[in-house]
């Protein structure tokens, strides 16, 4: 097997940002090496550990030449340990053999530990030498300050000539605590089932005593199961979240008091040319529960994975549910004109753009692709002139690519090359296109091209990346071997968007593979928003994902559609603000004509797009809370309800909906609020409902009552100064 060296190039990029820090003298017991706000790096010289401290949990590591590594524990400031017993917290598969890391009786030399801060995150490096092995493995940590979020991950490096071959890439196992186990469906189905509720569906599960489960997925990342679980504590919550968009697998196992946790990227092999980096894993513990876990996590994203960039949705406009592919130049003007009048803040031109895109039917957006050049005929002025125009009324401009699949057509044209597919023992997955294995140097070279020449010319403010085709390749000639082209493809993948992230600081990327398949904290690093399903109706749907999935990642990531349903009409609407107060609790999107729509219908989407823009603020730092039963097609509550919480907790959003006319009213009571805090409570359509402090609003609750008028109902909860 063999591994392209470019694959190496791609490590994480820090921003240079300027902290108040603090070195210290490590000589004396625990001293602090580095430190920025709550989070802080220790080293006890005499006892040979480490400690990371952050958002007041504290690993402690075992790093210590005359001992073998260990994590030692993991406490919250209730003193409760996270950890049972003392071990390494990651192995190594050498060929035949499975070395726990850090042990010496595997052959593991400890050489050196440090920390340093890298722009806001601490991190602490510690390197071992198997000599015997040939290899050099690094284990990496990081933390910010506010989380208790630990990110860890293994570098591997080989120290001699002869090839090394490393397999099932660990990133992480402890035993835990048991409790019980929660995690979340993935996408688990197609656009054409609009009444699956499989999908995104919150999940849990108490292990018996000998029992176990497995998590994973065998393509992308979300494809069965978004990578994320946590684990129900006495007083504390355990979480965890694999920081990955291909293949993967999480072991859960029962032994007496305790669970066994393994995460990584498996079954696979690769050889070691040039530094491989594993996948990154996440976790932690906090005091409280799940909320709780899902506010520590979130906090984590900003300045942990995504170097200081904010996430901020836009209301923003898109064309497919619209148009399909039948769209030009002409049509697109007059509907950016109505689309800014209704307050969109950006204009995305969906699938159907470019050259031979319209020759199929009107849904069908596989043929051109790989021509990556606007249809001269419907855009003989190319796509430029649309975006000036956009910034014209006010608004950012976007463009839908597809950059690892082409249309079998081209193969052969434009510089496209045969032998850059994608093929699993011959099979490229498609009749009628192709993926390209990014693993192919020249395929890079040559997405990178084209990618770079558009952005250039047309100068989008955003891009929509999408994935509808997937094989793990196996292909010979792609610089990776037959189990480690997933590895490939997806490291490839993570190099190009950092490469575009360097290029064009500015530039937003949507997320999106055929709906949601491939939403992770890998992608989450890279990009700004996520499309969760094509399934965008009815509404009772999207706010079933958006409450399944804001568990995992911030409200303000996710990103549904407005659009028309036959049982959800947008013209002479019945309720046009539960259709759109069901977007709004994250990104929301708009997918419609908007010359169809009724002046009434018209001006009540202004009136909730600007009422969206005031709490957006909110949303944008926002963590979500269930506060009931999660929304369902069938079987689900009469009211569904959910909170997000600022991370200061000064500002809280409620969005109430009834979908059982005869349950009249629903008390919902916040949760997570400051007690001896006095609360403003606001409705968005019936102004200032009184005072009352966070005690008496999470003990007596908030009675909702329905409405004649609309069965969406949205709270706001302000902290007094």
């Amino acid at each position: 097997m063999r591994r392209s060296p470019t694959r190496a190039l791609f490590t994480f990029v820090f921003a240079a940002i300027s902290l108040p820090l603090t070195v210290v003298d490590a000589s004396a017991a625990a001293a602090v090496v580095v430190s920025a706000g709550d989070a802080s790096i220790s080293n006890d010289r005499r006892a040979g550990t480490w400690l990371l401290t952050a958002g007041g949990t504290t690993l402690t590591l075992v790093f210590d030449g005359g001992r073998d590594f260990s994590v030692s524990s993991l406490k919250t400031e209730s003193g409760a340990s996270w950890t049972i017993g003392s071990g390494p917290d990651t192995f190594v598969r050498v060929g035949d053999d499975t070395l726990p890391f850090g042990k010496r009786a595997a052959g593991f030399t400890f050489r050196e530990a440090s920390a340093s801060a890298q722009g806001n995150r601490l991190q602490l490096d510690a390197r071992f030498d198997v000599v015997a092995a040939g290899i050099r493995l690094t284990r990496h940590y990081a933390i910010v300050a506010g989380s208790p979020t630990f990110e860890t991950w293994t570098t591997y490096e080989a120290t001699g000539n002869d090839r090394k071959t490393i397999s099932d890439l660990n990133s992480l196992q402890l035993t835990i605590p048991a409790g019980t186990i929660h995690w979340v469906n993935g996408l688990q189905g197609s656009a054409s089932d609009v009444a699956n509720d499989n999908a995104f569906t919150l999940q849990q599960r108490a292990l018996a005593d000998g029992e176990g489960m497995t998590l994973g997925g065998a393509g992308r990342s979300s494809e069965q199961t978004v990578p994320w679980f946590a684990v129900d504590g006495a007083q504390d919550e355990f979480y965890a979240a694999l920081m990955w968009s291909g293949a993967w697998t999480i072991e859960l196992n029962r032994t007496g008091a305790g669970i066994s946790l393994s995460a990584g990227i498996g079954p696979m092999s690769t050889d070691i040319e040039g530094p491989i980096e594993g996948a990154h894993m996440l976790f932690g513990a906090v005091q409280g529960a799940r909320p709780q876990a899902t506010r520590a996590l979130q906090a984590y994203v900003v300045d942990g994975l995504r170097s200081g960039r904010p996430i901020n949705p836009l209301v923003t406009y898109n064309t497919w549910y619209a148009y399909l592919t039948r769209f030009d130049s002409g049509t697109l003007r007059g509907e950016m004109s109505s689309a800014a009048a209704l307050g969109a803040e950006l204009f995305v031109v969906d699938a159907g753009w470019y050259a031979g895109s319209n020759d199929g039917g009107p849904a069908d957006f596989t043929a051109g692709l790989g021509s990556w050049r606007p249809d001269p005929a419907r855009f003989p002025d190319g796509l430029r002139p649309l975006a000036d125009y956009a910034h014209s009324l006010g608004m950012r401009f976007g463009i839908w690519i597809e950059p690892e699949r082409v249309s079998n057509s081209l193969v052969g044209r434009n510089g496209i090359e045969e032998s850059w597919l994608a093929a699993q023992d011959g099979d490229h997955g498609s009749a009628d296109s192709a993926q390209i294995c990014l693993a192919a140097g020249a395929a890079r070279t040559w997405i990178l091209g084209w990618l770079t020449a558009l952005i250039d010319d047309v100068q989008p403010d955003y891009l929509k990346w999408d994935n509808n085709l997937w094989v793990n390749c196996n292909r010979e000639g792609h610089g990776h071997g037959r189990a480690d082209g997933n590895f490939a493809h997806v490291n490839a993948l993570y190099g190009i968007l950092a490469a575009l992230r360097d290029r064009y600081p500015n530039l937003l990327i949507e997320n999106v593979s055929g709906g949601g398949n491939r939403l992770d904290f890998g992608m989450l690093r890279y990009t700004d928003v996520a499309w969760m399903d094509d399934r965008t109706t009815p509404s009772r749907h999207v706010r079933h994902d958006v409450q399944g999935l804001s568990v995992v990642f911030p409200p303000a990531y996710l990103l549904s559609f407005l659009t028309h349903y036959d049982s959800e009409p947008l013209h002479d609407a019945p309720d046009m603000r539960l259709y759109i107060r069901s977007r709004m609790a994250s990104a929301l999107g708009l997918g419609f004509r908007t010359g169809e729509l009724g002046e009434s219908d018209a001006d009540t989407i202004v009136r909730d797009v600007d009422i969206y823009k005031d709490i957006r603020p909110a949303i944008a730092s926002a963590s979500a809370t269930l506060l009931t039963p999660q929304a369902a097609m069938e079987g689900g509550p009469p009211w569904d309800v959910l909170q997000e919480t600022t991370q200061d907790g000064g500002q809280v959003i409620i969005s109430a909906f009834q979908s059982d006319e005869g349950v009249e009213r629903i008390n919902a009571k916040p949760a997570g609020l400051a007690p001896d805090v006095d609360y403003d409570v606001e409705s968005v359509d019936a102004g200032p409902l009184g005072t009352a402090s966070g005690a008496d609003l999470m003990g007596n609750g908030i009675d909702i009552v329905g409405s004649p008028n609309t069965a969406a109902h949205i709270l706001i909860l302000t902290a007094r100064q």
